[in-house]
């Protein structure tokens, strides 16, 4: 504990030293000096006549308002001076016009004037974009523009509203403490898993620390309780902190003063630099004569330009949350109003005054005919007709400037206007949007079905270039249309910074949605869509892709198709092109209330078919958009999450889950129970908040029960507290599980199925099963585990960071400096469906032993981070490297989930999370457990190829869209010209080239800057057999020159002379080889960076944590040679960011009567290792690295490689491919029938459902092993003799597509394009490939193996060893037991389920005295 409270210190004490004074605005504007009056706070209670006279000057311009209080309750009475400030004694005289210089003098008394007047501008609407200016700006002048924003709030709002000003200053919305926790702790920055630090600012804008109340301290104490040496053990009971709440939270640290998150690169040698004065190598400057030239974030103490806080060594993470919009300002800042879903204010306004944010009537309801604009509907003359301004002209007039109400009205009014001047609890999810949106594919964007698009699907119609196929916008000439949709973008540099600023996505600049008017459109272009529907919000300017009910084959599927196919339910299937795919005809209803609600929604040019937008209660088209069934229906964020959820219990949070009141059976009830209507979630009350009371604004009850004539409960009925006219009768879990009108026989099966019946193989089910039974209990299980209907997954971005790019933060005073980061994202998928524990807070079953863990709950891959740095010299320091969690293991988090996307008919079914009878979900499985699937898998800018004699590194994607594979379909969209240069003059080859222009026709070289492609050749001392990239680092078996690491961080870096380093290269140096007689092969446990000495500090030192260990085998590379066997060495130096103790040498040599001759290849599945040698495939149990056993043994003929899924290994021998089932790993069972005959099959790669087999002169043989026991191999593919000498395979995906690379011997490198949106699969679990020879490279030796690329939905191995971070406090995968709960019975046996209801296994209540 000492150690912890002395880290915090010495971290705080650092931070503040930074300190949060810095000049106000000392970058931009200067301030002018204001005089301001006082304004006593709001009273709570005042005359009518008080109030009058504090609005009497106010209405002799304002003539007309919405409301004047801007509360609907007549109770209260404020005056305009009240809230705002002013001098209500100023009277103009609209008569002589808004702008006559009379009418000016007034409004300059009686408004309070901004400080920074220029940053405001002429306008009454919010400034795009302010960002820190209200933290910079006088607290007068804020009370004036806001007066509920929480620097002001409590004298404006206090005297009624103080509890809730307080608890809304502490709650999430405000602190972001989950957020920077994450952050910090998953990419290695902090310790502290915990949240230390968050948002919040003094009335002078300030940074803050906060605390949570506490019952333990006195007044006096309290005040003390900031001090950062005050405990914080001291502020919180025992019983406040098991449910989450924290005691404190400090200002964010400023991102310049944080030590670099991915600090492990640690070979340091001599060579060519061009910034001479900051040497490659050296030890710290003695003289710090060079210091005063550095720019924050970049201290000249350094060991090289990858060392620690060197060469741009900042933490990237950390300067993205403070400079880029991927984290759009929380509650303490405005929106930044410059595009549809980015439209509010600050502090309470930011939630109860509403913006036009979003047309759809299911997001926005009363709210949607209002637009997408942020304009107003208010009836005040001053601003009602306010006109929309050229993109550019943020702003032209100072805050509450008049306008004339006689001038003429455009087409379009002013952007960043409240609708109303009105407060009210009529949220619509549409204002929640503006914040709840990102990361992008979380929260709001799965509730209304949509996910971050991937520049993929849909491609033609947002990239511009000869083949878009965008409508063209009316009036647009031919020249323009030429020019702007028809060519290959190349932006300045000014272009990219101004679209970063508002969009920091890397491929943002390049496409059409850079420009804010086609942005906001991109929904009108959906009618032409091919396989997916946008968003029409587009907060943090961003294009969101709506997620659609598919097979497992990807196919469409209607209302009534079944998920868990695979292409066989050709009835449900909906053909790609049916025109009723998205809008369907009204006659398809069966139903006369949705027929009608059809009929109504129907466009003019469209009679008879769903409209644009359909009201609540419908799903347009054939296809079943995914939208939560409560989105669906209409239900507002509002109308689960009450004012608790919204303004916070008064405890500071660091989990969302810990912050929610709600929970599912408070309004369904149980298989048990009817509802009682009280918030039982973690943040409730201890009796929960009485449902039962609330009442809506029309005075209506929010939640009523219906009765029938003997009093028995016939349903429930909610209603909106948006729409007064909607309604809805909630599901109630009893009558589901119940005989009888609602009756739900698959619903009962699952909520009441015996957990017994596995073993019995009886399977019973129904009310007749004793609780305690049940497999099911909501005690062991969130109740989404099974309504679920689809996961969002962010398998990770690429954050590439620039040291030549000024640009201000976002938070604290908007300070500049030379640093900025930009991103790419990865992954956005949405069929990865995954289980683990929840966090402690939400317990479930305690285990074996009575320790507690979190409740079973669907977990997503919630982020992680690839990092690139560009210096001051726009050298590629080091390209693509994930760094490593605090706790040691990867930073490719994961996290409990949410019951966003909650369906009636597309619920999970028992073969989505238990063995098939037809055993044809063995990848599912591999999934759902997140031992991965080799499937997402990133490989990034360069292939990495064993050779006869050296390893090859070969240029496969653009730089600044590391998606963009060359030669592929997003090439071909994304960057038309290059692709015609790859395809047409370099006949796809890739090679050695440059290109760009050195000047283009302006005489700049920024548009078409000149880029290197370069594939870059290691010479080595063997045959490179095996190789294996992880982090910074290439571990590489070279044959007869033993095993070594490389360090090829600076791979990409234009400035080094020797890109790939080999050590040792002096006496004193690095030793990272390893002499061995013939190294055939190596393996290392993960390919993911892990650190064991982190993770040992933290279970040591920050038992709160509540981290798991790494097993010990993560140590080791293990090795292995045909003459010494297996060599175990210990490389885990290599992660500590130490350079000096990096001198490897063997732990272990182990070859038991020489059992292990002729050892040739080598996988690790958990802690087993398959070892393909002379005496055939040998296994090897290293549960206890440096006391290995041979387990079994399995003679084959001349067994090569192997590969591992789940429940089967497959492995490769001179008759082709066996296959063995390893349900017991130590001891695989030969399954005969899943043979495979090759004549001569080299190494293999299993990507879900399909196995991926080097089949030498028969090229690349796909295997179809849905089934593994009845595989369907296809004829190998040699593209007419081009690929035919194939030696090795992987995979890997971008976005959405699917991409081989094959090692073809002799032949060099093949790339292939598996899969793309032209096939109708692309977003399926396992979309049926279609292979296209889309790329080629020479290697100047025969190419013999891959490295594989990093794995990305791998949280943990095959024995349920822990490997990637997950993101709560308790969280974690399975352990090996409690996966095998769900394959295997309490005799340890397999059993398999159907999805299909037995009712045979039905049974009855119990009667009485039975």
């Amino acid at each position: 504990m000492i150690r912890t409270l002395l880290a915090l210190f010495a971290f705080v004490l650092t931070m503040l030293a930074a300190g949060p004074h810095a000049a106000r605005a000392s970058e931009g504007e200067k301030p002018v000096k204001v005089e301001y009056r006082f304004t006593p706070p709001a009273p709570r209670e005042q005359s009518e006549a008080e109030m009058m006279a504090k609005s009497e000057g106010c209405y002799s311009c304002h003539v007309r308002t919405d409301r004047p209080t801007m509360h609907a309750s007549p109770a209260v009475r404020l005056g305009c001076t009240d809230c705002h400030g002013g001098d209500a004694a100023q009277v103009g005289d609209p008569r002589l016009g808004y702008d006559d210089p009379r009418n000016r003098a007034v409004m300059a008394r009686a408004h309070p004037q901004p400080t920074l007047p220029g940053a405001w501008g002429d306008t009454s609407a919010n400034p795009k974009r302010s960002y820190t200016l209200l933290n910079k700006e006088a607290p007068e002048f804020i009370r004036f523009v806001n007066p509920s924003d929480y620097r002001v709030a409590r004298e404006a709002c206090g005297a009624c509203h103080q509890e809730t000003i307080e608890a809304a200053e502490r709650s999430l919305m405000a602190t972001a403490a989950m957020f920077w926790a994450g952050g910090a702790y998953n990419n290695g920055i902090l310790p502290f898993k915990n949240s230390l630090f968050g948002e919040a600012y003094t009335r002078e804008g300030v940074a803050a620390c906060v605390l949570s109340p506490s019952s333990l301290l006195t007044a006096e104490e309290y005040k003390e309780a900031c001090k950062p040496n005050f405990g914080f053990d001291k502020i919180l009971t025992d019983a406040e902190k098991k449910r989450g709440a924290l005691a404190k939270i400090y200002p964010l640290p400023r991102w310049n003063v944080m030590p670099p998150s991915d600090v492990f690169r640690v070979f340091e040698r001599g060579g060519r630099n061009v910034s001479t004065q900051f040497a490659e190598v050296g030890l710290p400057n003695p003289t710090g004569q060079i210091q005063r030239l550095e720019e924050p974030g970049r201290p000249d103490l350094k060991q090289s330009n990858r060392g620690p806080g060197t060469g741009l060594r900042v933490a990237i993470a950390v300067l993205n949350i403070h400079k880029t919009r991927l984290n759009d300002p929380y509650m303490w800042f405005m929106g930044t109003n410059d595009q549809p879903g980015d439209y509010r204010h600050s502090g309470c306004a930011g939630c109860h005054v509403v913006y036009a944010n979003d047309r759809e009537p299911r997001h926005s309801l009363i709210y949607a005919p209002y637009g997408r604009d942020g304009e107003t509907a208010t009836i005040d003359p001053t601003i009602a007709g306010k006109q929309a301004k050229p993109e550019g002209d943020d702003h032209d007039g100072g805050h509450g400037a008049l306008i004339d109400p006689a001038a003429p009205a455009r087409e379009r009014g002013e952007s960043g206007h409240p609708l109303t001047h009105a407060f009210t609890r009529a949220i619509p999810t549409s204002q929640c949007m503006t914040c709840h949106m990102h990361q992008p594919n979380i929260f709001l964007n799965s509730y209304l079905g949509y996910t971050m698009w991937d520049y993929e699907s849909d491609a033609p119609q947002l990239w511009p270039g000869p083949d878009n196929t965008a409508p063209r916008p009316p009036g647009m000439s031919d020249v323009d249309y030429q020019r702007i949709y028809k060519q290959q973008h190349y932006p300045t540099a000014a272009e990219v910074h101004r679209t970063l600023e508002r969009n920091p996505e890397g491929a943002g600049p390049r496409g059409l949605w850079s420009d804010v008017e086609f942005l906001r459109d991109v929904y009108d272009v959906n009618d032409t869509n091919k396989v997916t529907q946008f968003a029409d919000y587009h907060g943090h300017g961003w294009n969101f892709r709506g997620v659609f009910k598919r097979d497992r084959n990807g196919n469409l599927l209607d209302a009534e198709g079944n998920m868990a196919t695979y292409g066989t339910d050709t009835a449900h299937i909906v053909d790609p092109n049916d025109p009723e795919k998205w809008r369907k005809n009204c006659a398809s209803y069966s139903d006369a209330k949705q027929r009608d609600l059809c009929l109504a929604s129907a466009d003019p040019g469209r009679p008879g078919v769903e409209g644009k937008f359909v009201p609540p209660g419908l799903n347009p088209g054939k296809t079943v958009h995914m939208m939560d069934i409560h989105a669906e229906k209409g239900m507002q964020c509002a109308d689960c999450h009450f004012a608790q959820d919204s303004h916070g219990n008064g405890y500071i949070q660091g989990e969302v889950a810990n912050a929610i009141e709600i929970g599912c059976k408070d309004c369904h009830g149980t298989a048990d129970a009817l509802p009682n209507l009280l918030t039982s979630n973690v943040a409730a009350r201890p009796q929960g908040t009485n449902l039962a009371l609330l009442r809506n604004p029309d005075g209506r009850r929010r939640f009523e029960f219906r009765y029938d004539d003997d009093g028995e409960v016939t349903g429930l009925i909610q209603r909106s507290i948006v729409d007064p006219k909607l309604e809805w009768q909630v599901s109630l879990v009893k009558q589901a599980v119940t005989p009888g009108p609602h009756f739900n026989a698959k619903a009962a099966r699952a909520k009441l199925m015996s957990r017994s019946g596995a073993d019995d193989g009886s399977f019973a089910w129904g009310p007749g099963v004793a609780k305690a039974d049940r497999a099911h209990g909501d005690d062991r299980m969130t109740c989404f585990t099974c309504h679920l209907s689809w996961t969002t997954s962010c398998g990770g971005c690429h954050l590439p960071i620039e040291a030549n790019w000024k640009t201000s933060s976002h938070h604290f005073e908007g300070e500049e400096s030379r640093n900025f980061a930009t991103y790419n994202p990865q992954v956005a998928r949405d069929e990865m469906f995954q289980l683990g524990r929840h966090q402690l807070t939400k317990p479930g079953e305690p285990d074996a032993d009575g320790n507690p863990r979190g409740i079973i709950a669907p977990v997503r891959s919630s982020s992680a981070l690839i990092l690139s740095s560009t210096n001051v010299n726009r050298e590629r320091i080091y390209v693509q490297q994930p760094p490593i969690s605090a706790a040691g293991f990867s930073s490719q988090a994961f996290a409990p989930h949410f019951p966003h996307t909650v369906r009636r008919q597309e619920t999970k079914q028992c073969t989505d999370c238990h063995l098939s009878a037809a055993d044809d979900n063995n990848a599912i499985m591999s999934q759902l457990l997140l031992m991965g699937t080799n499937f997402v898998n990133f490989v990034g800018l360069n292939v990495w190829s064993g050779l006869e004699d050296g390893f090859q590194a070969t240029r496969v994607t653009e730089w600044d869209e590391p998606q963009a594979v060359i030669g592929s379909y997003l090439q071909k969209y994304a960057y038309p010209d290059y692709w015609r240069l790859h395809v047409e003059r370099n006949g796809r080859e890739l090679k050695n080239w440059v290109r760009g222009k050195t000047f283009d026709r302006k005489g700049s070289g920024e548009s078409r800057a000149l880029e290197e492609f370069r594939n870059i050749v290691q010479g080595t001392s063997g045959r490179v057999n095996c190789l294996q990239q992880r982090g910074e680092y290439m571990f590489v078996a070279e044959g007869k020159g033993g095993f070594r690491v490389y360090d090829v961080a600076s791979i990409g870096n234009k400035g080094f002379s020797e890109r790939i380093t080999r050590a040792p290269f002096s006496p004193l140096g690095h030793d990272t080889h390893v002499k061995t007689r013939n190294a055939t092969c190596m393996a290392i446990g993960t390919n993911q960076p892990i650190s064991m000495e982190r993770n040992d500090f933290i279970r040591k030192h920050f038992p709160q944590n509540h981290e798991q260990a790494l097993h010990p085998l993560y140590r080791y590379a293990v090795v292995t040679d045909s003459v010494e066997g297996l060599i175990l060495v210990d490389i885990d130096t290599l992660a500590d960011g130490e350079f000096r103790n990096n001198k490897l040498s063997r732990a272990l040599t182990w070859n038991p009567d020489n059992l292990l001759a002729g050892a040739r290849h080598v996988t690790l599945a958990g802690d087993h290792a398959y070892i393909a040698a002379d005496s055939g495939l040998v296994v090897v149990d290293l549960s206890t690295p440096l006391e290995p056993k041979v387990t079994a043994r399995l003679p084959l003929t001349d067994p090569r490689a192997s590969a591992v899924q789940f429940r089967y290994l497959w492995v490769s021998d001179a008759e082709g491919v066996k296959l063995f089932d390893i349900t017991s790993m130590d001891r695989p069972v030969p399954v005969p029938e899943g043979t495979v005959r090759l004549a001569d099959a080299r190494k293999l790669y299993v990507a879900r459902t399909y196995l991926y087999v080097a089949a030498k002169q028969d090229g690349l043989v796909i295997v179809d092993v849905t089934r593994p026991a009845a595989p369907v191999a296809w004829p190998g593919l040699t593209f007419g003799g081009a690929m035919s000498d194939a030696e090795d395979v992987i995979v890997g995906s971008t976005n959405a597509s699917l991409f081989a690379y094959v090692a073809d011997g002799r032949n060099g490198i093949k790339v292939l394009q598996l899969t793309s949106p032209d096939n109708p699969g692309l977003y399926g679990f396992s979309p049926k490939p279609t292979p296209e020879l889309i790329a080629w490279a020479k290697t100047p030796a025969p190419a013999l193996a891959l490295s594989k690329g990093l794995d990305r939905d791998r949280a943990v191995d095959e024995s349920g060893g822990q490997i990637a971070i997950f993101g709560r406090i308790g969280s974690r995968p399975f352990t090996r037991p409690e996966m095998e709960k769900l394959f295997l019975n309490g005799k340890g046996l397999v059993y398999k389920v159907s999805d299909a209801v037995d009712e045979a296994g039905w049974r009855p209540p119990l009667r009485w005295g039975d």
